[in-house]
């Protein structure tokens, strides 16, 4: 099954511009060795590297992508790998059209009032999903939220994120991705205990024994928390079908959803993005989606009071399925890029290190040799119009061309 093997294949992204004022060009500044090299690749790489075919090329590649910020590059990467096309039967297709939308984020709210534990999901190349999750932190966190279980923290880190308050290249995989930082920081400033949980079973080239180990031990990792804080509200971000509450959710077997509620006896809200989220090419979005006219993220209700949809995917059992639509671009980036404080921020510095290059903006309080850019944009040229999604602050921008040199400058928003 296609999100079976996904899952197991990896390291177990229209307004005025901002101005801002740069304060310093200097080659010299404190940033990384030249002998540390950044986990970023240039577009072309990534699509040299995807054509050799390789098992898991396409997956590889989307991710790569998604560090970069070439969202559209992503999901066609995504799209480009083998699977059956999404279709709905002519019945499921008529009662879906009967639905109705309420905003996503609202519902979700009301719903957690109730809630001990809600698992949210993602596709791990798509940052739209981690944008979602983090708009939902604050209003959360007034219900009671305290802790934020991520599984793409890798184990024993989320003590020094927790302590540090941003994430640095050891954090994880998947958080090198601009979006996800943002995920991470936002969830530190409102106070949340970040805890990682996807650990404490061995790796195994049998797919089958390595699900059976890792789903009870992500379970159990989670559980814990209850054990010692039998009060807690949890929030846990996991990718794709660990939020399957279905007894063969992952390659036949209990996924992490069905495990904990085993292990807890607390029903979790599940809300899965992955369904009903735009593809590289509609071949490759449910069928579903396609009939959609919301213009935000949303659930769709038969009548009020009544359970939301949740069968976009026939595979999935879940609570609840997220609409979002299709992306709009603002700045020649994802307008939903702009969020919690963000704003476009034109890149005006003249590049000295050639073209195409990769310019990463780092926020000027965190460790330059380590933090995890605040965003990372590929420019291929004078003419590539770009901006970077910043908050308000002094950030120290890098601009690496493909022959390595490297130009930075600091700026202020």
């Amino acid at each position: 099954m296609k999100k079976s093997l996904l899952l197991l294949a990896g390291p177990v992204l229209a307004g005025s511009l901002v101005a801002f004022l740069v304060l310093q060009t200097e080659s010299a500044l404190p940033v990384r060795r030249p002998d540390s090299p950044l986990p970023y690749k240039f577009s072309a790489v990534i699509k040299e590297e995807c054509a050799k075919n390789t098992p898991g090329a396409n997956q590889v590649a989307a991710w790569d992508y998604s560090f970069i910020g070439d969202y559209p590059a992503a999901l066609r990467a995504w799209d480009e790998q083998p699977g059956p096309p999404r279709r709905l039967a002519a019945a499921d297709s008529l009662a879906f059209v009967g639905l109705h939308a309420v905003e996503a984020a609202g519902y979700i709210l009301a719903r957690a009032r109730t809630e001990r534990i809600i698992i949210l999901n993602e596709a791990h190349h798509n940052p739209r999903h981690r944008v979602f999750a983090s708009s939902l932190l604050p209003g959360l966190a007034r219900l009671g939220f305290r802790y934020l279980a991520v599984e793409a923290i890798a184990e024993q880190q989320d003590a020094r994120l927790n302590h540090r308050g941003y994430p640095v290249r050891e954090t994880g995989f998947y958080t090198k991705e601009p979006q996800f930082g943002r995920l991470l920081r936002i969830a530190h400033a409102r106070g949340y205990q970040l805890v990682a949980y996807d650990y404490g079973a061995e790796p195994s080239p049998d797919m089958h024994a390595s699900i059976a180990a890792r789903e009870p031990a992500q379970a159990r990792n989670i559980a814990r928390l209850l054990q010692t804080d039998p009060q807690a509200k949890i929030l846990v971000h996991c990718g794709f079908s660990h939020a399957n509450e279905g007894p063969d959710g992952l390659g036949g077997l209990p996924a992490m959803a069905a495990r904990l509620r085993e292990l807890t006896g607390i029903d979790p809200f599940t809300i899965d993005q992955t369904a009903l989220t735009e593809a590289g090419t509609p071949a490759g979005e449910a069928a579903c989606y396609r009939l959609a006219t919301a213009t935000r993220s949303a659930v769709f209700l038969p009548v009020p009071g009544k359970a939301p949809y949740a069968h976009a995917d026939p595979a999935m059992s879940v609570d609840v399925n997220v609409y979002h639509p299709r992306t709009k671009y603002q700045a020649g980036r994802p307008a939903w890029v702009f969020h919690a404080g963000y704003e476009p921020v034109a890149i005006v510095e003249p590049i000295t290190v050639g073209y195409p290059c990769l310019l990463l903006a780092y926020a000027a309080a965190e460790d330059l040799a380590h933090a995890i850019p605040l965003d990372v944009v590929e420019v291929q040229g004078p003419g590539d119009k770009k901006c970077f999604a910043l908050p308000k602050g002094s950030f120290t921008v890098l601009a690496m061309g493909r022959d390595g040199r490297r130009q930075t400058w600091v700026i202020q928003n």
